[in-house]
């Protein structure tokens, strides 16, 4: 078989690997390879014998990493399904604990709540009470001090009479005893007067 010195794309070469399933790097890393043979005037029988080779290889690893992967992915799956069961059983039973726990509490305040009521309902009958009996203080306390101020006006009145009519009578008698010491007065000046007059008709008596 006479060898022929073949040109070597390394780009192509990368693009048909890739293209197959291979992955990137190793298409690169197998082109770099190719092309060092290509150096040395490989033939093409050659060429394709080795990729034929290269390609099963990686056909081979490929598969074995897929049906690993799927081995994996089952796994994965059946754990996940087993943690999704684990989980939704916990959560259930978190959610009924948590539903318990909201009754229990209702309960409480509800009960709360009644005993709060009766004895905002006690202490308001209590004040009302308090508040009938302070009053009925406060009308008794007020009925004696008017009482007491009704006694005291009342005597204060009597008082003031008593003493209106004191002074009343010492006015009359005040009064009378001036009205007859003016009378007195008058009496004693009219008699003056008489006696002067008398002695003028006398002394024109005498004239005449």
């Amino acid at each position: 078989m006479q060898s022929q010195a073949l040109t070597f794309d390394t780009h192509a070469f990368v693009k048909r690997l890739t293209k197959a399933g291979m992955p990137e790097d190793q298409a690169e890393i197998l082109s770099k390879g190719q092309s060092d043979l290509y150096e040395r005037l490989v033939t093409k029988e050659y060429f394709e014998f080795i990729l034929k080779h290269e390609l099963e290889k990686l056909r081979a690893e490929l598969k074995h990493d897929i049906e690993k992967g799927q081995a994996n992915l089952a796994k994965l799956r059946t754990e996940l399904k087993y943690d999704i069961e684990t989980l939704r059983a916990e959560l259930k039973s978190d959610m009924d604990k948590v539903q318990a726990n909201l009754e229990t509490l209702r309960a409480e305040l509800k009960h709360d709540i009644e005993t709060v009521k009766a004895e905002l309902k006690s202490d308001l009958e209590q004040v009302k009470t308090e508040l009938k009996s302070d009053l009925e203080q406060v009308k008794t306390e007020l009925k004696h001090e008017l009482d007491q101020h009704k006694a005291a006006n009342k005597q204060a009145l009597k008082e003031l009479e008593l003493t209106l009519k004191h002074e009343h009578e010492t006015t009359k008698t005040e009064l009378k005893r001036d009205i007859k010491e003016m009378e007195q007065k008058l009496t004693i000046k009219l008699g003056a007067f008489l006696v002067i007059g008398v002695t003028v008709l006398s002394m024109l008596d005498k004239l005449f």
